[in-house]
């Protein structure tokens, strides 16, 4: 069906080439992230991905190969904007405020996660990389990370952070604020609205901030 839907496309005057048409591949990647917040990564197949884009069996799998592949394709999608949004965040922060600076990473990660609960949780859902199929993913991923990384090595040559390893004490940044933002979704920690799940967890990360501070000499 696949090699059909390709075929048909190519006969077609003033259609892409099978599998390039950038809006068709998006209509299917909105169509599985509603898939997947509906109903759970195991429970969706791609048959109600097919369904709920409005799309064929075999147009579906001339973008995608299988599952798998679309679900890594959202999860790219989700960390790049994630990555966007800290970085917006970060241009409006002093540079010379390390503090006020992961304190806004913060909150674009919880704000992140609050209003995008589909992206959110595909990201960190099954993973779908262990056999290295998709490398763009683990791109998306080490830069996202990276940002947060760079700004407690900013912390550090400041003198305001200690002197640990700055990817730890990035990793352990991450634990906390996903720990938090799973525990809003689900609703174990129960927030009326996303401003009151940033404001939380800025008061919750403030122990955290604390034991960061350099050590006085």
């Amino acid at each position: 069906e696949a090699q059909d839907a390709a075929e048909e496309d190519r006969k077609t005057p003033g259609r892409r080439v099978a599998g390039q048409d950038p809006l068709k591949r998006q209509q299917i990647i909105e169509a599985a992230k509603l898939c997947f917040l509906r109903d759970g990564f195991e429970a969706t197949s791609m048959n109600d991905i097919t369904a709920e884009a409005g799309v064929s069996k075999g147009t579906i799998y001339v973008y995608f190969a299988d599952k798998e592949a679309l679900l890594a394709s959202v999860a790219e999608e989700a960390y790049r904007d994630l990555a966007q949004k800290i970085a917006s965040a970060l241009r409006r922060t002093p540079v010379a405020e390390p503090v006020a600076r992961v304190r806004a990473i913060a909150a674009a990660y919880v704000a992140f996660a609050m209003a995008r609960p589909a992206h959110y949780r595909v990201m960190w859902g099954p993973r779908v990389n262990e056999d290295g199929r998709f490398p763009s993913l683990e791109v998306a991923i080490s830069d996202a990370l990276s940002l947060v990384t760079a700004e407690f090595e900013r912390g550090q040559a400041a003198g305001a952070f200690r002197m640990d390893p700055p990817r730890d004490l990035a990793i352990a940044f991450w634990v906390a604020a996903h720990g938090y933002a799973e525990l809003v979704l689900r609703r174990r920690l129960k927030v009326r609205s996303e401003a009151m799940a940033v404001g939380y967890f800025d008061k919750l990360l403030t122990p955290f901030l604390g034991g960061l501070r350099a050590r006085a000499k």
